[in-house]
């Protein structure tokens, strides 16, 4: 038997009360003949009890219903309130943008949009305009209506609602206020700005009960009696049954609207509270008359049993109580046979957390065999990854009797690190003392490491797609400026070859700006191609002296400008490098180029670069190539850091500042790396590992 699994539901110590029980004497089995009524009494009860409750919940499934069928009506009035008030006050805010957009417009045309919105909309009082101090001006009204006057449209209450409204530009209602014919009335304010300066309001009167009544029309909510109030005054009611004084009960809903809210209350017609279904009856009187016909039928059969268990009680329970331990060592075998071959780790400890049984799996997992270790803490696993706190808060939770689930990174014997995720719980005697903890544990090394292939596969997917969008503009500004390009700089290059008499010196020296410009142009359209268009590697043999001398003469132009003295120092014995040629001289001649750029910034007259490459066996197994590219210029600042491989990032006036993605994004396609340091005194150290058979290994060369 495994320590710490126990069987269950066999007590051999009472086996002989149970057999003197089967062989009772006469004055026994009269008392147990009285016992035998309490069955009988006790089915009857029961089924009594459930006839109840079965009729009640029938009952409570009736009003279940009728409540739901009151929360749908109540979320229909809601959202039909929300939604028509929300399109009125749109076509206010539209009127509004319009007024933005173009200027403040005539008066004739305003008063021909606000007629066109008024004769929309029934509920309408009038639209005005009101200007940034507060005066009503330019108000329209129905045309069946009078015109209110500017001390109707901005009294008291209506005040505070375009403050709101000017102070946070958006929409507002005003609570209700009492019109000249005794109607309520709501108005929306709908500020106006002029870039940042506020010109006034648009403001739209609605009469409250006029608007509802055509929103909640009969066939919303039919047979229910609907209510809107704003805060305690009741806006509107429709009333289902007109002789109905009062409600029996209802539900409830908030309407939000710019700067107010309101309730909505829906309440059932008393023909559907008072419906009811003779089904409940029925089941309640066949349910009990059942109850006493069980009661009867037990009883009978109990007494009719009674004598003939007696002859044989002895021996079923005998039967019975083997049959018990049968099944209980069977169940315990299945038990253990299911911990022994179980596809998770299992861990049996006591409460002081000594390790007594471990399964096969977790031997095969770790590497520790149970011999190993019994009486051993669970911390022998430990990685000192996991903070100190979680195995605090691990403890607290088990020994309070919770269960802890969580992911943790162990150590094998063998020193291999691996991921785990561990449910550990208290384990309970009869008593409900906690007597030992098991904790089971499933080993997902391979799925944190399939989660980061996950992750990184979707962001190679992203900059992919996002490639690809820029790849598709790269390629139409080509096509669209390279042509004009090409025939402007074949336009300056004849006109710069005529005789020099024929223009003046300024001329000429606008011509050389112009082609210096277009030859800039050209630069940023190949940066544009190079970086959001990338080909595919084309690998081969390559000598990094070569390489580095051919990329230092493409940029020999740049050096010479600025007038930048380039000292180089090769290792000797270079070994060939497996990379695409182009792709690796495009990279180092931005590197070298911008070295070149922020030398030419330094105070003093002797501007350096110096271009250093090695053989390095790093800390891994495949040996690479060094490049450093070092310059004496102003150095990078601390804030641009972290920005200088963004694209079109750049500190200079001119460039695309694509140069340092270009490059990082083809060291990236070799497998290789790159990063900047501050150089002492002054000055940016580059430096660029790139392994000798990182592309010819990708590639299966």
């Amino acid at each position: 038997m495994r320590p710490g699994i126990e069987p269950a539901g066999v007590d051999w110590p009472s086996a002989p009360a149970a057999v003197r029980a089967a062989v009772a004497t006469p004055a026994a089995r009269s008392r147990t003949a009285r016992q035998a009524l309490w069955p009988a009494l006790v089915t009857g009860l029961t089924v009594a009890a459930a006839t109840v409750g079965l009729w009640q919940a029938l009952l409570a499934q009736e009003r279940f219903e009728t409540e739901r069928a009151v929360a749908l009506n109540l979320e229909t009035v809601r959202n039909e309130i929300g939604s028509r008030m929300d399109s009125r006050i749109l076509a206010l805010v539209r009127m509004a943008r319009r007024w933005e957009t173009r200027g403040r417009p005539p008066r004739p045309e305003w008063e021909a949009d606000a007629a066109l919105y008024l004769g929309h909309d029934a509920g309408y009082v009038a639209i005005a305009r009101v200007e940034a101090d507060l005066r009503a001006t330019w108000i329209v009204p129905q045309l069946s209506g009078r015109a209110p006057d500017a001390t109707e449209l901005l009294g008291a209450r209506q005040r505070p609602a375009l403050e709101s409204a000017r102070a946070h530009r958006g929409v507002t209602l005003t609570h209700p206020f009492d019109l000249p014919t005794a109607d309520r009335a709501v108005m929306v304010n709908v500020p106006v700005f002029q870039g940042e300066a506020f010109d006034g309001f648009i403001a739209g009167v609605f009469r409250v009960r006029t608007a509802l009544a055509t929103i909640l029309v009969p066939a919303i909510a039919p047979r229910h009696t609907i209510a809107v109030f704003a805060g305690q005054e009741e806006l509107y009611r429709r009333a289902w049954d007109a002789g109905r004084t009062a409600e029996a009960w209802g539900q409830e809903a908030a309407v939000a609207l710019p700067g107010v809210t309101w309730r909505v209350r829906v309440s059932p017609a008393e023909d559907l509270v008072a419906q009811r279904s003779p089904l409940p009856r029925a089941i309640l009187a066949g349910g009990l008359a059942l109850a006493l016909l069980l009661a009867l039928t037990v009883r009978f059969a109990q007494v009719a049993r009674l004598r003939a268990r007696e002859t044989d009680s002895a021996n079923r329970t005998l039967t019975r109580l083997v049959a018990e331990h049968e099944l209980a060592n069977d169940r315990l075998r299945k038990l253990s046979r299911a911990v022994e071959q179980s596809p998770t780790m299992v861990i049996i400890t006591d409460r002081e957390g000594a390790i007594e049984y471990v399964n096969p799996r977790f031997t095969q997992v770790t590497g520790y065999a149970l011999d190993e270790m019994a009486g051993c803490n669970p911390r022998l696993l430990k990685s000192g990854e996991t903070p100190p706190e979680e195995y605090r808060r691990l403890w607290r939770t088990i020994t309070a009797g919770g269960e802890w689930r969580g992911v943790i990174r162990n150590r094998k014997k063998g020193g291999e690190l691996f991921w785990v995720r561990s449910a550990v719980s208290p384990i309970r005697d009869a008593r409900e003392v906690i007597t030992h903890f098991l904790a089971e544990q499933e080993d997902i090394t391979e799925h944190k490491r399939l989660e980061e292939q996950v992750v990184e596969h979707n962001r190679e997917m992203a900059e992919s797609q996002a490639l690809a969008a820029m790849g598709r503009a790269a390629s139409m500004i080509a096509h669209d400026l390279r042509n004009p390009l090409s025939s402007i700089k074949m336009g300056l290059q004849i006109l710069s070859r005529k005789p020099a008499h024929g223009g003046t010196a300024a001329e000429q020296e606008l011509l050389e700006i112009a082609q210096g410009q277009v030859r800039y142009m050209e630069e940023v359209l190949s940066d544009l191609l190079s970086y959001s268009l990338p080909d595919a590697l084309k690998p081969e043999w390559l000598s990094m002296e070569k390489l580095l001398d051919t990329a230092l003469m493409l940029s020999q132009k740049e050096i010479e400008e600025r007038r930048v003295r380039v000292t180089t120092h090769y290792q000797p014995g270079l070994p060939l490098l497996y990379g695409d040629s182009n792709k690796l001289r495009q990279a180092l001649t931005n590197l070298i180029v911008n070295g070149a750029q922020a030398a030419d910034g330094v105070a003093s007259s002797n501007p350096t670069l110096v271009v250093d490459a090695r053989l390095s066996l790093g800390t891994s197994d495949r040996p690479s190539i060094q490049i450093e590219i070092c310059d004496n210029g102003c150095g990078i600042a601390a804030e641009c850091a972290d920005r200088v491989f963004e694209p079109f990032f750049t500190t200079r006036a001119q460039g695309t500042g694509l140069g340092l993605s270009i490059a990082r994004r083809i060291i990236d396609q070799h497998k290789g790396s790159i990063r900047l340091q501050p150089e002492l005194p002054r000055g940016t150290r580059v430096t660029v590992v790139l392994p000798l058979d990182a592309v010819g290994i990708r590639n299966g060369a």
